[in-house]
């Protein structure tokens, strides 16, 4: 099945990749290597860190809502532990090196005083947890989200409506003093 959605051979499937078990790790360590280079790329460059926060969780939002599949896919097989500990072990490392940024931006707008006194772990999980959470419902349901009774709108506006209201909850984590 997999080979006639993919328009391959199977013989060809099978030579390259084995099993279906290593087809989903080599997608897997596709997107995390994908996942990986965007966030360097960003962190590359120094602005003011609320902005470097705003634009990690704006690519984050992009990068998930053009490849919701791997993305879905990895949401799956983390919230399986340790089912296949091959494929959690570069999961759960890709997602601590994009954890720990996203901490860092918040730990060093909180020291210059930039933001309230947050709890930024919980701010981070928030924040990450509210995007894969309207991604899955997005893409798994077709007519509505139906966990959350909001409307099916398309992949665009929900990302568009995804960043005003992350980018609203940033803004409202300024020191305003």
């Amino acid at each position: 099945m997999i080979a006639a959605d993919a328009g391959v051979n199977v013989a060809m499937l099978s030579y390259y990749f084995g099993s279906k078990e290593k087809l989903l790790k080599a997608l897997l360590d596709r997107h995390t290597t994908v996942l990986r280079e965007l966030f360097e790329r960003i962190s590359s460059t120094e602005r003011h860190p609320v902005e470097a926060f705003r634009q990690f969780l704006f690519a984050f939002i992009d990068y998930s809502f053009d490849n919701p599949k791997p993305v879905i896919i990895a949401i799956r097989e983390i919230g399986l532990l340790n089912q296949r500990p091959d494929i959690l072990e570069n999961l759960q490392r890709t997602m601590l090196e994009v954890n720990r940024m996203f901490v860092g931006s918040l730990e060093k707008s909180k020291k210059e005083g930039i933001l309230r006194n947050i709890d930024i772990e919980l701010s981070v999980l928030t924040l990450s947890s509210t995007i894969e959470s309207c991604l899955v419902n997005a893409f798994m349901f077709e007519t509505e989200f139906p966990f959350l009774g909001i409307e099916q709108r398309s992949p665009e506006e929900m990302k568009r409506r995804l960043k005003e209201h992350l980018s609203a909850l940033l803004d409202h984590m300024k020191n305003d003093s």
